[in-house]
């Protein structure tokens, strides 16, 4: 009777088992299976503009024509770097391409030099210009190898200071900080890209259209006044000038693409015409084959050339126009322009007005007889 029992037990256990077994292989079968989850965004970090290219390549490809990605470029393998407008053949006396570890500018105006320690290079012919096929002086009353490059701040992407805890970049003595790429590079202006790129979320990247962004580099002063030296207002200083005149309530980004360039013949980077705002200006649009740009954006900046005695090599951004026959463009010692008051007539006037001399107003036979006070009188009320 035992045994039957036991058999018994035995023979429902295993039934038991089986229809456990049964039950979970039919369970599994059609269980849900979950993919694992997908790994966390990576931490903020810079990935380089090439990583940009995979998904925008047409402002990848616009943006490399531009000068902003050649603010500072490194010298590699001991040749001269690559431009695509440009050919930089000069180098300082003395130095070949073994002692120089990069270059600033070679795009469209100058091209001026960081020695093998990362000092920029100081003397009488250390600055090649573009325009005149010459070398010029930079910092000449300064020793070489004593004048630190501390130009990171708008000529880089990713600049960390030395006074902010970055380390000389590539351990060159003369380098006052650090940075991720030289040139101001797609991240330079949208942040860091690595989380963008994984999420490819417009959310995960910073997109700033306003003149303020624009104007962390594009000022000298921290006061916003305008910056000038040797007759002429300094370059790079647009948001000040528009702050100056009045245009502060425009983006820069209303009449550029900040993705293209309008020098080389390049004409995409103006995405507006003047007459799109000031439409109901009718009179006096053209004037002997000038038009708006010719009088309100003339070339009272330099950077490199001095054309004339009032043309430099770059347009201001001021726009106003000081109709003053006695305007003056400077203050008492030269260091800073009145913006404010308007860019006065000799700097545009006498961008045509002129004699070969540069000079207006003067009985030579190439030059305009209109003196400053007859300039002034045609100039005043011109569009009313």
């Amino acid at each position: 009777m035992k045994n039957n029992r036991k058999s018994f037990c035995r023979s429902g256990a295993i039934i038991i088992c089986l229809g456990l077994f049964s039950w979970s292989c039919t369970s599994d079968q059609n269980a849900v299976i979950y993919p694992p989850p997908p790994p966390p965004p990576p931490d903020p970090a810079y990935v380089g503009s090439e990583a940009c290219a995979n998904c925008h390549s047409d402002h990848y490809e616009s943006f490399l024509t531009t000068g902003h990605p050649y603010k500072l470029t490194k010298v590699v393998d001991g040749e001269s770097p690559i431009y695509p407008f440009t050919t930089l053949d000069y180098l300082p006396s003395g130095y070949s391409w073994n002692d120089i570890s990069y270059v600033i500018g070679g795009y469209n105006w100058k091209a001026r030099y960081v020695d093998a320690n990362g000092y920029i290079v100081t003397g009488d012919d250390v600055q090649w210009n573009f325009e005149t096929e010459e070398a010029v002086a930079y910092h000449a009353d300064e020793d070489p190898g004593t004048k630190m490059y501390d130009c990171g701040r708008c000529h880089t992407t990713g600049w960390i200071s030395l006074d902010d805890g970055g380390i000389p970049q590539d351990g060159l003595e003369g380098m006052a900080g650090e940075f991720f790429d030289g040139g101001i590079q797609c991240e330079a202006c949208h942040g860091m890209g690595s989380v963008h790129v994984y999420t490819k979320s417009k959310d995960d990247i910073s997109i700033d259209a306003s003149s303020e962004f624009c104007g962390t580099c594009h000022y000298r002063n921290e006061d916003h006044t305008i910056a000038a030296s040797g007759g002429f207002i300094k370059h790079h200083e647009q948001y000040d000038e528009m702050i100056a005149a009045g245009h502060s309530v425009l983006s820069c980004n209303d009449c550029h693409n900040p993705h293209e360039s309008v020098k080389h013949g390049q004409t995409g980077g103006i995405i507006k015409d003047c007459t799109e705002c000031h439409e109901e200006i009718t009179k006096g649009t053209e004037h002997n084959g000038a038009d708006c740009n010719t009088c309100h954006l003339p070339f009272a900046t330099k950077t490199a050339v001095a054309r004339t005695k009032y043309q430099g090599d770059i347009m201001t951004h001021i726009f106003k126009i000081n109709t003053a026959a006695d305007g003056k463009m400077f203050n008492e010692d030269g260091t800073l322009a009145n913006g404010s008051t308007g860019v006065t007539l000799d700097f545009v006037c006498y961008r045509c007005h002129r004699d070969l001399g540069g000079n207006g107003g003067s009985d030579d036979v190439f030059a305009s007889k209109k003196s400053m006070q007859s300039l002034s009188n045609y100039a005043t009320g011109y569009h009313d």
